[in-house]
């Protein structure tokens, strides 16, 4: 890999094959990789196994309708202060793809297991008088060799690929995410190949970012996609804003089973993230623009 790693969200998802495991970074409304989700999608993946962070929104939501998913690791998917994940219900409802149900701790311990080349790693007490074991038969016990004591494990949690949404990229892949630290640096970890979908790209002469402000290294990124409102219709914290209007829009459709209707006007209707913003206008997205306070 040479050290320029930049290029569009439409190159940069056009490696990834059918049947892949898949790490989605971003949190409720808030920097999920939504030009490379759209990339996905407008190339018509399929049979995607589905790893996204506990606090899953619209873009697992969108990949669902798409047709994109055959497997999804679940702790929760659902549109935040818009209700629920309707394309996510009907598909756990009729059973059209393979829900593994989990909890946030499945999916942190099952992650930092993944990092950490561990076969599992131990859990505190969280599940005494819970039925999670039972539906989920990946969680098990087992017995702690120093106490004695029986302790609930669970597996490590690995992907072939992981999308995620940064505010700043250097060429090299150093990547610097804004607003709440999460752990998108143990999922880069869990990963085979890391692709970063980054609002914007240092210049080669700039200085290089502070190592204390790096939350995925380059040495362990493939591929930065330059794309500019990355994760619009979500926020880009000191960026912009969430856009309402349509992340309203998408529920009103969604609800209605007409996600379809959503997908042709703003996935399949362009040709890639550059015609997408077009599509939005300038003067909507500008007005969603952030600055550090």
């Amino acid at each position: 890999m040479s050290a320029n790693k930049v290029t569009t969200p439409e190159e940069a998802v056009a490696g990834i094959p059918d049947g892949a495991t898949i790490a989605l970074g971003g949190v409720h409304s808030h920097n999920g990789p939504m030009a490379l989700v759209n990339a996905l999608i407008r190339r018509g993946a399929r049979d995607l196994e589905l790893i996204p962070t506990p606090s899953a929104g619209a873009p697992v939501d969108m990949l669902i309708a798409a047709g994109c998913v055959r497997k999804l690791h679940v702790s929760y998917v659902g549109l935040e202060f818009l209700g629920m994940a309707p394309n996510y219900r009907r598909a756990a409802e009729s059973q059209s793809i393979e829900i593994v149900e989990g909890d946030e701790a499945y999916i942190v311990y099952g992650f930092r297991a993944g990092a950490s080349t561990l076969p599992f790693l131990p859990l505190p007490p969280l599940y005494e008088g819970t039925d999670l074991p039972k539906v989920n038969k990946a969680i098990k016990t087992t017995t702690d060799p120093y106490t004695g004591r029986t302790v609930t494990t669970v597996p490590a949690l690995r992907a072939d690929y992981g999308l995620f949404h940064a505010q700043v990229t250097d060429r090299k892949g150093n990547t610097q995410i804004f607003g709440q630290r999460r752990f998108e640096d143990v999922m880069a970890k869990a990963s085979d190949h890391v692709i970063i979908s980054s609002d914007e790209i240092l210049d080669e002469y700039a200085p290089a970012p502070d190592p204390r402000l790096v939350s995925i290294p380059g040495a362990i990124v493939d591929i930065v996609a330059h794309a500019p409102y990355g994760s619009h219709p979500l926020s880009s914290p000191g960026h912009y804003a969430y856009d309402r209007e349509q992340l309203v829009e998408y529920r009103d459709f969604a609800a209605q089973d007409r996600t379809k209707e959503y997908l042709d006007e703003y996935v399949y209707g362009v040709k890639d993230h550059q015609e997408y913003l077009e599509k939005v206008g300038a003067r909507r997205l500008l007005g969603l623009q952030q600055t550090f306070r």
